[in-house]
């Protein structure tokens, strides 16, 4: 009997020790976007207080917060990574240079607009299901975490930290919970916020953020794990009662269940962290984290008394350290590329590999891959995975969605100079063995007309290579004025017209650059007069001019804007060979008739270069640079000459005029850009220049004798200030320009759009 009464009071006091004084502790982590980063500062908090943290759940922010920490970073390592760039790209979907590829980017066009669609559902299907690009996202996530899951065998109790976190099937209208499977797929799901990230199926099934069923998973962790305390750092609510003026408020309401946001056990405590941020500001991420580690303070009196395990950071340390040594280098030895939806996209795998794999790939020859392959239009999303080989080295797993196969492009630019222009083009996308992108586009107005047919195919090769063949219609109208929106522009000064056609052979050198080889078959035909003194009833002098260009170009591109960009780099060299003949006649205009016919060969070489230096937050430098060497010979007259000369337009609202000035057979031209920005959106921008030609085709005293200037004659500057608001379709500006020799110096205008046409034929 003694026995068995000290028996019973053996199991009594253990029972009563392990719930009084608990020894296994869980920590759970509320959803909430940016202000779930105050996770961090608690967890930091526990650490210092020496609390050992033996399992860990979280929804959302809080998944991803909780699978970096069971990962083995510690929150020095996690708070570190959040407050670099890395995060900001990821948050915010910006395209860096690292993610860009320049040989299969679309040529720079007037479009504002795009719009994905499918021929059997225009409307439905066109709906973006995403405002951030992921695919920063998705690498990161990958290379963070998912390479630890699949390390430790894809079963999250074999983390450091065993961990749990839940995502939402909205079919099924139910939370689930992920307790193994590819790591970086489990967190992504969680925190696939709707319509700002898109949604990833996992095992056929589309998942949505956790939170939209369960904000703050204490069940989950109570039911997975046999935790003695728990302790929760929530920094989200349930959303208030809709109002009937308020749809997003309405459509919460629909989508999302109220979470309960207590403890299901009498053990634990919850922390609130108090943060003013919104679900989106991680630029503060830093007052978020504060935040966290201050609440935590005021919570770790109640904490210590009922958790008698300690551990020491530095043990900690040493425990991660044994486990990062385990979790080898990534090292690539197979891929294997799908489709949820039954498609060919060979072409994908292709630019990883070409049927095999000789020797396995590196980390990083993996991202130049990835971003290379996400560079390409057709593809609309890739979603990386890992599984550990029985070498040591892993497997990739890439899912491929397929992009839409038409868009829809429209754009243009609008001022109040009689330069408006409406941009509308269509584009139909095909994936297969290869890549293949038809484009249509038309430039309407009265200024500049346009037509451009293009077909682009990247060949299915390791090394990217794309062929281009294309056709071009263009028309420009200059006036004899353009100052203003509502003055007589008729008739016109100058009218030129151009077609031409040929193919473009590309390959890339870097991931910004390219080579290109070209040739153009062309017929030109340009009516001009060659006096201020003429009337509509007056016949124009006609220049045409037939022949072949061969060309080939050098182009490195970082630039952030398609134009008035503010950061990155552009280099681009090109040589061109021109011959043709020209056939001119005079009109009624000239003292003396003519109908000349000559042949020209000519090579134009030229070089121009951009880069943009940060110098402060609020202020940026750009310093800008062209040279061109052009052996042109000269046509029948001073303006058919000059309207076949290279020119100098740095400024954008300069390629919308007719200046003879800024046009030289050779010449360096150079300036700077200071950039004043207020934030990313509004900046005010000085843009001076000058233009040193070397020698000039100019008009001797008799007006109908012509020929080249004296060598290094004076230079001529220009200048543009424009105030700029970058609306999420295009640039809104207010801009005045200074071009010294023109009849109205100063030009200033009101516009919405870009200031950017096809190519020319030669120049």
């Amino acid at each position: 009997m003694k026995d068995k009464i000290l028996l019973f009071l053996f199991v009594f006091g253990v029972y009563c020790s392990t719930n009084v004084l608990a020894q296994r502790v869980g920590v759970v982590l509320s959803g909430g976007g940016a202000t779930g980063l105050a996770h961090i500062g608690v967890l930091q908090a526990l650490e210092e207080a020496e609390i050992p943290i033996d399992y860990i759940s979280g929804t959302s922010a809080g998944a991803l917060i909780g699978a970096l920490y069971a990962s083995g970073y510690s929150p020095d390592e996690i708070k570190a990574y959040i407050l670099s760039e890395h995060f900001s790209k990821m948050t915010s979907g910006d395209v860096s240079k690292e993610e860009r590829f320049l040989l299969r980017e679309k040529s720079n066009d007037a479009s504002m607009l795009n719009i994905n669609f499918a021929k059997d559902s225009i409307f439905v299907k066109s709906l973006p299901t995403n405002f951030l690009t992921p695919s920063y996202l998705d690498f990161e996530t990958m290379r963070l975490i998912g390479h630890t899951g699949a390390a430790v065998g894809k079963d999250f109790d074999s983390l450091f930290i065993p961990f749990r976190c839940v995502a939402s099937d909205i079919y099924e209208k139910e939370s689930v919970i992920f307790r193994k499977g590819d790591l970086n797929a489990a967190v992504r799901a969680s925190m696939t916020y709707p319509f700002y990230v898109n949604p990833i199926r996992i095992d056929g099934k589309l998942f949505f953020d956790g939170g939209l069923y369960n904000n703050f998973p204490a069940d989950v962790l109570y039911q997975e794990f046999p935790v003695d305390y728990i302790v929760g750092s929530n920094v989200s609510i349930n959303a208030a009662p809709p109002n009937e003026d308020d749809i997003i408020s309405q459509i919460t309401t629909m989508f999302v269940q109220k979470t309960n946001f207590a403890l299901p056990c009498t053990y634990g405590v919850i922390i609130e962290p108090e943060t003013s941020l919104g679900t989106f500001d991680f630029d503060k991420a830093e007052e978020a984290i504060q935040s966290g580690y201050d609440a935590a303070q005021v919570y770790l009196d109640s904490i210590l008394p009922n958790v008698d395990d300690r551990i020491k950071i530095s043990e900690l340390e040493e425990r991660r350290l044994a486990f990062r040594k385990k979790i080898k280098p990534i090292k690539i030895s197979s891929i294997d590329v799908s489709s949820y939806v039954p498609a060919d996209v060979s072409f994908v795998e292709d630019n990883f590999k070409k049927d095999s794999l000789k020797e396995p790939l590196t980390l990083e020859d993996f991202k130049k891959r990835y971003y290379r392959a996400y560079a390409t239009h057709q593809i609309k999303y890739i979603f990386p995975t890992l599984k550990k080989a029985s070498d040591s080295t892993y497997a990739l797993k890439l899912d491929v969605t397929k992009q839409k196969p038409f868009t829809l492009s429209v754009g243009g630019h609008f001022s109040s100079r009689p330069v408006n222009t409406a941009y509308i083009g269509l584009s139909y996308w095909d994936l297969g063995k290869g890549a293949v992108g038809l484009h249509g586009e038309a430039y309407f107005g009265k200024f500049y007309g346009s037509t451009k047919i293009k077909i682009d195919y990247d060949l299915p090769t390791l090394f990217p290579i794309r062929i281009s063949p294309f056709f071009v219609l263009n028309r420009w109208d200059y006036y004899r004025s353009s100052s203003t929106f509502f003055e007589d522009i008729n008739p016109s000064f100058l009218i030129q017209n151009e077609m031409y056609y040929g193919l473009t052979a590309a390959m890339s050198t870097t991931s910004n650059g390219k080579t290109s080889a070209e040739i153009k078959i062309f017929e030109n035909t340009d009516q001009y007069y060659q006096t201020l003194d003429f009337s509509e009833s007056d016949t124009a002098d006609v220049t045409t001019f037939i022949g072949e260009s061969l060309a080939l170009n050098f182009e490195y591109n970082t630039l952030n804007r398609k134009q008035f960009a503010s950061k990155g780099a552009f280099f681009k060299t090109s040589i061109r060979y021109v011959q043709g003949k020209e056939n001119s006649v005079s009109g009624n205009t000239p003292d003396q008739e003519y109908d000349l016919r000559r042949q020209h060969r000519w090579i134009n070489a030229s070089v121009e270069g951009q880069k943009f230096f940060d110098v402060s937050p609020f202020f940026k430098v750009g310093v800008y640079g062209k040279a061109v060497l052009n052996s042109q010979s000269l046509f029948a007259n001073y303006t058919a000459s000059i309207l076949n000369m290279t020119e100098f337009s740095p400024l954008p609202d300069s390629r919308a005029l007719f200046m003879s000035e800024y046009r030289a057979p050779q010449f360096v031209g150079g300036g700077v850009n200071l950039i004043f920005n207020y934030n990313r959106f509004l900046e005010f921008r000085i843009e001076p220049y000058f233009f040193q030609p070397f020698r000039q085709i100019i008009r001797f005293q008799d007006e109908d004798d012509f020929g080249y200037s004296d060598l290094f004659e004076e230079g001529l500057p220009m200048v543009g200030a424009s105030l700029i608001f970058h609306s999420p379709i295009g640039p809104l500006r207010i801009s005045s320009n200074y071009f010294p020799k023109q009849d109205q110096p100063f030009i200033t205008q009101l516009s919405f759009g870009y200031v950017l046409f096809n190519d020319r034929s030669i120049r």
